[in-house]
């Protein structure tokens, strides 16, 4: 029986430290993460690529990286959006409108002009992006319902390089 516990905690610290190291050796972390999630599970799965003509775009700096959703869950959503992780979010309009009413968004203004997102202004503010028209998305073929990009108040100290990031990804 010792045995067994001793066999058992020594495949347990063997996988803590296994842990401990590939989380140590991942490397830079990115200045901008950015987390989309598409409606109606959709199985656009095009993170690597997305990144890269993003990065491409952008150049050295910011660096990016992208976390696409594999299905449209909405208690994922909230908690992505509590962790603050993120610095910019991409989700469907229907959750947009919602989350606008909060106004836990950040002002797009000085970045971007309302007039050309008339959709993403909240009480005078800029404060999303509709994505779904933009060079990025059709690029990587996305076909689907219209998602919405927005920073969030939690970005904090990383806000001119989440709109710099957002400004490229608006292009179209």
């Amino acid at each position: 029986m010792k045995a067994k516990f001793r066999r058992a905690g020594m495949l347990a610290a063997a996988l803590i430290i296994v842990a401990v190291l590939m989380t140590a050796c991942g490397g830079p972390k990115a200045d901008i993460s950015v987390f989309m999630m598409f409606p109606q599970n959709s199985p656009f799965n095009k993170q690597d690529e997305l990144k890269n003509a993003l990065q491409a775009k952008l150049g050295e700096a910011p660096t990016v990286t992208f976390s696409v959703s594999p299905i449209f869950e909405p208690q994922k959503m909230i908690v992505e959006l509590a962790a603050g992780d993120h610095g910019i979010f991409v989700l469907p309009k229907d959750q947009f409108d919602a989350f606008k009413q909060e106004d836990g968004m950040i002002d797009l203004g000085d970045t971007l002009k309302k007039e050309d997102f008339p959709e993403g202004v909240h009480n005078g503010t800029l404060v999303g992006i509709p994505l779904k028209d933009t060079k990025l998305l059709k690029d990587a073929g996305y076909k689907g319902e219209e998602v919405v990009a927005f920073i969030t108040v939690r970005v904090k100290d990383k806000e001119v390089k989440a709109k710099q990031v957002l400004k490229a990804m608006a292009e179209k």
